[in-house]
């Protein structure tokens, strides 16, 4: 008689008790505990797109709930949460390192090197409590409905010059976070998780969004993160990419439509596709990226957080404008180097690991419409969703999103392990219940002297 947790043998019929060294399944969260998680962290990166008090809110509710969790997950003994922990330490150690040795002497330095050891550094550390791909796919969904709300304040608000700030909240960022669910809603419809005409709809909603803002950086920084998402999904071994080749047609037709008709475009776009040799070196960001480039050779050791404008003669401005190389005049080459590299790594692997992750392949996209974003815009407190992805990264290179359960959903077959040995097949023989008993009969009647025995059904039958 078979039990619960036995095994059923084809060499014998017999139930087999399972072996010992047989991992029991781990326990899955419940759904309101994976959209808490997931909400925790979106009220992390995009508190400040809302209305004051209602920003400061949410900012103050997702600390509370974010710091407990933080701890659980690393206390947790099937946990992975460790690993990230340690690795956004690392990285924010490092990054601290400058202003210990150099204290920030303005007001803005010492704002931006307080802002860093805490609320960006929360915002990443957070991180940790996603635990696996469910967790994954509930961040892009929950990031997907912000979004949506955000696209429709970008559309009802006011603009001025062309270019809507939503809830009152800066073009640039608001874009940022539309942007962003742009790719996260892609990516749903890449992995079936939504259909396609309700993908659709999302779609060009949070692309009239974006064309609102009139922010051209983080318009840039979709398109090259929805490209790069369409051919890390074709290079996934076990997908057909049928919807990969679909959206990469829309999107070349899109493209298509656009240089053909650049007069549908808001005017800041219009400029941008006209002449875009005019943004790259006409504009007040060109002179600070050549006088940032300047600081950054005369300075191999760095000018110190907040010294950037001080150095570069340009007092109404206090940052380049450029992450990148933000990190390199004021933190140095050391620094801003180990970290321009730290990225570069994270994108390699998450680049190989999409052969077989579709999350690799989300998280890589959101990499780079983040490394392109902070590359036109902001200052390190500003790239709270880089920092987020390159997290996000490492959960992904420490395989906490390849559960193999959730293949089966998205269309792909796990795949084996490589100690995997495959079991040789063993000869054919008698089908138990069938040829057996004739056997048995034949050797009587024959008189070999061999009697004839229980059958395998009368062996399960005791």
């Amino acid at each position: 008689m078979m039990v619960r947790g036995d095994v059923w043998s084809p060499e014998n019929g017999n139930p087999v008790p399972p072996s010992p060294d047989r991992a029991a399944p781990r326990p899955r969260a419940g759904l309101g505990s994976t959209v808490l998680r997931a909400t925790v962290v979106v009220l992390l990166l995009n508190f400040d797109q809302f209305p004051r008090t209602v920003g400061r809110s949410f900012l103050l509710t997702a600390a509370a709930l974010a710091v407990p969790l933080v701890l659980y997950e690393v206390l947790r003994p099937a946990s992975r949460a460790r690993v990230v922990v340690f690795w956004v330490l690392l990285t924010f150690g490092v990054l601290a390192l400058p202003g210990f040795l150099r204290v920030p002497e303005s007001e803005y330095g010492q704002q931006k090197f307080f802002l860093l050891l805490t609320l960006t550094l929360l915002a990443t550390v957070a991180v940790a409590i996603v635990r696996n791909r469910r967790d994954v796919e509930m961040f892009a969904a929950v990031f997907v409905v912000c979004g949506v709300v955000l696209a429709l304040a970008a559309l009802a608000g006011d603009a001025q010059n062309g270019r809507s700030g939503g809830f009152g909240s800066n073009p640039i960022w608001l874009a940022r976070a539309i942007g962003g669910a742009i790719v996260a809603v892609v990516w749903l419809y890449l992995c079936r998780r939504l259909a396609p005409w309700p993908a659709a709809a999302v779609a060009v909603l949070l692309a009239l969004g974006l064309f609102a803002t009139g922010s051209r950086g983080p318009l840039v920084a979709t398109v090259v993160a929805l490209l790069v998402l369409v051919l890390a999904g074709l290079r996934r071994q076990t997908s057909r990419g049928r919807r990969e080749w679909v959206m990469l047609g829309l999107m070349g037709g899109l493209v298509a439509a656009v240089m053909a008709l650049p007069a549908l475009l808001p005017p800041r776009m219009y400029a941008l596709i006209v002449d875009p040799s005019d943004e790259l070196f006409g504009t007040a960001r060109a002179e600070m990226r050549e006088r940032t480039m300047t600081v950054i050779a005369d300075h191999p050791m760095g000018v110190g957080y907040g010294n950037w404008n001080y150095h570069a003669w340009m007092p109404e401005h206090n940052y380049p404008h450029n992450l990148w190389l933000e990190l390199l005049a004021e933190a140095g080459w050391l620094v801003g180097g180990a970290f321009i590299l730290a990225v570069a790594a994270v994108a390699i692997g998450l680049w190989r690991a999409a052969r077989v992750d579709t999350v690799a392949g989300f998280v890589l996209a959101l990499l780079a419409f983040n490394a392109v974003a902070v590359a036109t815009s902001g200052d390190v407190n500003a790239s709270r969703t880089l920092f987020c992805s390159l997290a996000l990264g490492v959960l992904v290179l420490i395989r906490a999103t390849s559960d193999g359960g959730r293949h089966r959903r998205s269309g792909d077959r796990p795949r084996r392990s490589a100690g995997h040995v495959a079991r040789r097949p063993r000869r054919a023989g008698p089908v138990p219940g069938h040829g057996y008993r004739e056997g048995a009969a034949s050797h009587a009647r024959s008189g070999s002297g061999r009697p004839a025995g229980p059958t395998t059904g009368e062996y399960a039958r005791r």
